[in-house]
């Protein structure tokens, strides 16, 4: 098998904020193997959730479109039956394809099957239908568990569920591993691996709690409530427990992609594999007092890791700089395995930054939330940017954001009133950004929307008095 084409591994977690690394700079934690991915390959310093919920995030990790122009359009979307994807693109240049686990743009909400303990097990559980897989071939997946100590999948066409052992992430490793090393076809493998931890519910195996809530070094935000669109916020107390229990299960993860490293290393014929870890979207995780929560355009919702390991191809880099954001993620893989990049894909090629050649990426990411699922009145969709100092969001409402990132990292000070020059001038970015990518209706509500009916009551912050 040609250098040109590699086997292909991604390791896909749920809710794994960038800054949660070692090697990224968190005090807490260890995550010795992501660690090693990135020194011996390349981990982007500022990576990207350009949709910060699972569905969409998804649909632009597979598609290369942003969600707004894409085939996945909102939490409760499907990847559309006939759109191109990772998988149909590398299946038509010869690859393999098979996916294990989370896959969340399938749910149908007719497609139950009659099994009372798998029911009973999570509020989806539903099959997805195989014209809505984005074309994988080799299947074991779920839609949405939400329970990593009773999870279940569907392999294949079966259309009833087997149920995991142990916990969901060391359970799914354990599927890809024994997958790959029965692979014997001819053609390079593209594998997704895509586990939910550490995303809610907060549950690690024991061996993994290792922290004291008390003693974790926090963020500056920590605890400190937003200053547009408040939701309530948790105790410290209750804050430090949830992330310490985040942490364990980070720590979980690290561990299972180690062992599916080595177990990789191990196989005859997978020398040459390119393997890739990176998240869906972060998690605030106490921060501006929230926790089990993402949907907004903060750095702790909207950065990712993104770490990409070649043996012999991409150059020992540690952490890189450059606005990656995951609509780079397809054309940045085919790039990578020397496969032309389709027209249709709205993303960048990154592998020039990865092989260490001359490359002038993007100097802004569009950000944004699309078809929020509406959860609480406070999560409304937006649209946004993030440059190398700025960071700019518009809010449904006509709300506005604006955060210096270079003097407050933290987003603690909202400038959108007091910095109206440079308010407006993020404002015609966005708007630039937005028209390049086709989008429907915001640019509409940006420049002609009305002023919103008011006041609103909101019956749950009534119940909470």
């Amino acid at each position: 098998m040609p250098a040109s084409r590699p086997h292909i591994i991604y390791i896909l977690s749920d809710e794994h904020r960038g800054q949660a690394m070692s090697h990224m700079g968190d005090p807490n934690i260890r995550t010795p193997v992501m660690d090693r991915l990135a020194e011996e390959g390349a981990s982007f310093e500022r990576a990207y959730a350009n949709c910060p919920i699972c569905t969409p995030s998804r649909g632009t990790i597979f598609s290369g479109r942003h969600a707004h122009a894409g085939p996945v359009s909102g939490f409760f979307d499907v990847y559309k039956a006939s759109a191109p994807s990772s998988a149909t693109i590398l299946r038509e240049n010869g690859y393999h394809t098979a996916y294990f686990g989370k896959w969340h743009c399938g749910v149908y909400r007719n497609q139950v099957p009659d099994h009372p303990e798998f029911v009973k097990a999570t509020p989806w559980p539903h099959r997805a239908p195989e014209n809505h897989r984005a074309g994988f071939q080799d299947w074991c997946g779920f839609e949405i568990m939400n329970n990593p100590f009773n999870s279940y999948y569907f392999k294949g066409s079966d259309t009833q569920p087997t149920r995991m052992e142990g916990y969901q992430t060391d359970a799914l490793t354990n599927l890809a591993i024994e997958y790959i090393r029965n692979y014997d076809r001819e053609e390079p493998l593209f594998l997704v691996l895509s586990v939910e931890p550490p995303h809610f519910p907060l549950e690690a195996p024991e061996k993994f709690k290792r922290f004291d809530p008390a003693r974790l070094q926090v963020r500056p935000n920590f605890g400190r409530p937003l200053d547009i669109l408040p939701s309530p916020v948790a105790s410290d107390a209750k804050l430090r427990e949830s992330l310490a229990t985040y942490y364990a299960m980070i720590e979980n993860l690290d561990w299972n992609i180690g062992r599916m490293t080595e177990a990789i290393r191990g196989v005859a014929g997978f020398e040459n594999t390119l393997t890739v870890y990176f998240s869906d979207h972060g998690e605030y995780m106490g921060s501006h007092g929230l926790t089990c929560a993402k949907e907004r355009p903060h750095e702790e919702s909207v950065r990712i890791p993104a770490i990409f390991q070649w043996p012999g191809q991409i150059p020992a880099r540690g952490l890189i700089p450059g606005l990656f954001s995951l609509v780079d993620m397809l054309p940045t893989t085919l790039g990578l395995a020397n496969v032309p990049v389709p027209s249709h894909i709205q993303g960048a090629n990154f592998a020039p930054a990865l092989l260490g050649k001359q490359f002038d990426g993007p100097r802004q990411v569009l950000l944004e939330m699309v078809n929020n699922p509406r959860w609480a009145l406070q999560l409304q969709d937006w649209r946004g940017l993030v440059t190398e100092r700025w960071k700019y969001t518009f809010y449904e409402t006509g709300q506005e954001l604006l955060y210096d990132l270079e003097n407050d990292p933290y987003e603690i000070k909202n400038l959108a009133a007091t910095n109206p020059a440079e308010c407006e001038k993020q404002r015609r970015a966005l708007l630039t950004l937005l028209a390049q990518s086709r989008e429907p209706y915001f640019d509409v509500l940006i420049e002609h929307g009305v002023t919103p009916e008011g006041p609103v009551v909101d019956i749950d912050a009534l119940k909470r008095r």
